[in-house]
């Protein structure tokens, strides 16, 4: 047990991949508050120039994320992070010096199509780092360093831009492009090894049977394309819809939208909830790891979806009440919400790796990444459609029934992981753990 311990101390190579995701993160938060504003103060750019910022970039992360779905190309993970990285450095630095809007949508591209790549890539990469019994706490302890980089990026851009005015923004494009490269030499090093650890090609052929299942998985099997994802594939990618559409896009467009014009609240508060979010999160997420780690991981994503409907029905309630309790309500909210963030952000990837075989990791991460756009593109105008209503409690609840629809998912699913074949060990990454860095 000591032995297990100590190893769990030491700093993986998983950790370092945090670590250096959470720096870009940081980067992002650079210039993610103030590109619109930026973009739309350009003589040559204007509101179309925010257009085909969000929109291209949007289009050609869907576009990656789908063709890599698709398994018409299969790069390794790790090399597909690289290249992934690297484009959203050119694409930054390329925004940071952009002077026509044709210059900028080539920009973009390069933006989209590394944001999708990592996306997809970042998944199997830290799953092959990862015994399974540590997946939740490796995931959890990622998606806190992207919301803890996110936060403290926008606190730093609004201290420069505060002192500088909007003119240091572009600067804030290139040390942003300048963040992902540390996670660039982090896929570097990675793939370096799995190339040393690859078998030789005639030891590769002994091992393929003719007819067997790797040759069947290689050749896309017999029954179709897309039979790999399976019913359970399935569901945990319309889950990964559902999640961003009515959870995490609501609480980043709607709510602010809700307490700002149908609540009365202050425009400084919404910061202020954004910041009680990040800090639960930051502070909540081991606790909450801990919490479920006896539980299996559909518990969790349940878990995450009722306090998701507990954190709507809580402003729903202080929408009633005077000003001091719509404050408090909203409070509250930011704090249930965030701790929902936490339940699903431990409990949501190890799901959706165990949903399929785990050489198809790579494709369903890609669907997911492309749900995750959709529902992050389409949220904000579901939300927006809702707040016609004119009245903050309608919009509330049924941002919470609709979250609740999540467990007809969580209920239906089964799990569809093939035993390994007999007489073939099955390839655990266990031993990865214990590398350092």
């Amino acid at each position: 047990m000591s032995r297990l311990q100590g190893s769990a101390r030491r700093f993986t190579t998983a950790d370092v991949l945090i670590l250096v995701n959470g720096v870009s993160a940081f980067g992002s938060g650079l210039v993610y508050p103030y590109t619109a504003l930026y973009l739309s103060g350009l003589p040559a750019m204007g509101t179309a120039g925010v257009s085909v910022f969000y929109g291209a970039a949007a289009a050609a992360n869907l576009a990656t994320t789908g063709v890599l779905a698709t398994g018409w190309i299969k790069p390794p993970p790790a090399l597909l992070g690289l290249a992934g990285t690297l484009m959203l450095a050119v694409g930054f630095l390329g925004t940071a010096v952009a002077g026509s809007l044709a210059f900028l949508c080539a920009a973009v591209l390069f933006i989209g199509c590394g944001q999708g790549c990592l996306l997809v890539a970042m998944v199997p990469v830290l799953n092959s780092l990862t015994a399974q019994e540590q997946r939740r706490s490796v995931f959890a302890r990622r998606y806190r360093a992207l919301n803890v980089g996110l936060g403290l990026g926008a606190v730093a851009a609004g201290l420069t831009t505060g002192i500088l005015t909007t003119s240091a923004v572009p600067w804030l494009f290139v040390c942003n492009a300048l963040s992902y490269l540390p996670l660039t030499y982090a896929f570097h090093r990675v793939r370096a090894r799995e190339r040393d650890e690859a078998p030789r090609p005639a030891d590769a052929e002994r091992t393929t049977v003719p007819g067997g299942p790797e040759d069947k998985e290689r050749s896309g099997g017999s029954g179709g394309r897309w039979k790999w994802l399976g019913v359970a594939g399935t569901l945990a990618v319309l889950f990964q819809l559902g999640a961003y559409l009515f959870g995490h896009s609501q609480f980043e467009a709607t709510a602010p939208l809700v307490a700002v014009r149908l609540m009365g609240i202050g425009l400084g508060t919404v910061s202020g909830l954004l910041l009680v979010n990040t800090l639960v999160v930051a502070l909540g997420q081991s606790w909450v790891t801990r919490l479920l780690s006896g539980r299996d991981e559909a518990y969790g994503l349940r878990a995450a979806v009722v306090l998701w409907a507990a954190a709507y029905a809580t402003a729903a309630a202080s929408a009633f009440g005077p000003l001091p309790v719509r404050y408090a309500g909203l409070l509250l909210f930011a704090v249930v919400f965030a701790l929902g963030e936490c339940a699903y952000s431990c409990s949501f990837h190890p799901w959706l790796i165990d949903s399929v075989r785990p050489g198809d990791v790579t494709r369903v991460s890609a669907l997911a990444g492309g749900a995750m756009g959709i529902g992050t593109a389409a949220g904000p105008s579901v939300g927006v459609a809702l707040t016609l209503t004119g009245e903050a409690t309608a919009v509330w609840l049924s941002l919470a029934s609709f979250c609740l629809l999540l467990l007809l998912a969580l209920g239906r699913r089964r799990a569809a992981v093939p035993e390994p074949a007999a007489g073939t060990p099955e390839q655990t990454p266990a031993s990865h753990t214990g590398d350092t860095t």
